[in-house]
């Protein structure tokens, strides 16, 4: 009798293509002299603790990507994030962003298990910042599917995936386009010249990496590689969180009322 594993797999194989080629939330991005962000998945200590104080010396602020259930816990990216930083991050104007509860990848996982995990996410973070909504969400892993980006489409003011370009003309609010610091990789040059193309262009432009770290992960990059970057970013260009970037392009609107209400209040 013949597996049926390459038929699921080429089943699934579909679907992430299709998650990857139709565009479920269209809009128009252009933001005159460019905007930048600044992102970090899952929330290693070393993402605020160096990467947030990199930061806050050019005057700048984050998007911090989150799994509460990831707290105090480590792994590959060394230390992750305690309660505690979960706090200061927001006090210190850093943005709080979803990135479900347990890490699920949305690629395999059904739309009820993805629901029922954010779910799980905003209630571990309101129990930490009262009143406080993520109206940003990011991929984990960089993974999903047509089923899981038409359901949160709706529900956050965007959704970030991993695959590379500039945001500007028309885009896809559900799966928004990243530029990666890895320092395995890592190269100034294209890094300034992709700033520059954001400020010419009117687009926006998020970086993403995980740790920042002496001697980093494969997943992320060191002090003087994100200074470089922000340092330059911070000259030509606006350095926002993602947050502040949709709101200023007037495409919050879609966002559910009560978390973009919620969200608002707890930033005052």
């Amino acid at each position: 009798m013949a597996s049926t594993f390459p038929i699921r797999a080429l089943r699934w194989l579909r679907r992430h293509r299709a998650g990857r080629i139709v565009c479920t939330r269209p809009a128009h991005v252009f933001c005159p002299g460019g905007a930048i962000s600044f992102t970090f998945d899952d929330f290693p200590r070393s993402a605020l603790t160096a990467g947030g104080a990199i930061l806050e010396k050019y005057g700048c602020r984050g998007t911090y990507y989150t799994a509460l259930n990831l707290a105090g816990t480590r792994d590959v990216l060394g230390p992750m994030f305690e309660p505690g930083d979960i706090c200061a991050a927001h006090q210190q104007g850093h943005e709080i962003a979803c990135h479900t509860f347990r890490h699920v990848n949305c690629a395999r996982a059904g739309v009820r298990e993805i629901a029922a995990d954010i779910a799980d996410n905003e209630a571990a973070l309101a129990a930490l910042i009262p009143g406080y909504a993520p109206v940003n969400f990011a991929y984990p892993y960089g993974e999903l599917s047509l089923r899981a980006k038409r359901a949160l489409a709706p529900r956050f003011w965007s959704c970030r995936g991993i695959s590379e370009g500039l945001n500007f003309g028309m885009v896809d609010l559900a799966e928004l386009r990243v530029a990666r610091i890895h320092a395995s990789d890592y190269n100034a040059g294209a890094f300034r010249l992709l700033v520059d193309r954001a400020v010419d262009a009117g687009g926006w432009l998020i970086f993403y990496t995980h740790d920042v770290a002496d001697a980093p992960s494969p997943f992320g990059c060191t002090p003087e590689q994100l200074e470089e970057i922000v340092s330059y970013a911070a000259v030509r260009a606006s350095v926002l969180p993602v947050c502040d970037v949709v709101a200023r392009l007037g495409l919050a609107e879609a966002a559910p009322a009560s978390s973009a209400h919620r969200q608002q209040d707890a930033r005052m």
